[in-house]
């Protein structure tokens, strides 16, 4: 199997089985979601997938990216732009 296409809370969910140039060799499931330009390699491919155990797991991997795009954003400084320490005090 290398192509599977559902609908799922009003989108269409289009996944291939396909190779990375960052893994030659190793076959990953790249899902295209209608209404978003992005493609997201969600998970290796495996001699056991079917479309019944791979649409709840790619229903999943999408519902957790939406969430985490949801949850709000944590700044954080720069290490370099964090105030000096404060020089140890000289008893006298």
């Amino acid at each position: 199997m290398d192509f599977l296409q559902f609908e799922d809370d009003g989108r269409t969910l289009t996944c291939r089985s396909a190779s990375s140039p960052a893994t030659p060799g190793t076959n990953w499931w790249w899902i295209d979601v209608s209404g978003e330009t992005q493609r997201y390699a969600a998970f290796r491919t495996e001699e056991t997938d079917t479309p019944e155990n791979l649409r709840p797991r790619i229903a999943a991997h999408y519902a957790n990216l939406l969430a985490e795009r949801a949850r709000p954003r944590i700044f954080r400084p720069h290490w370099t732009g964090r105030p000096k320490a404060a020089p140890p005090e000289v008893p006298t």
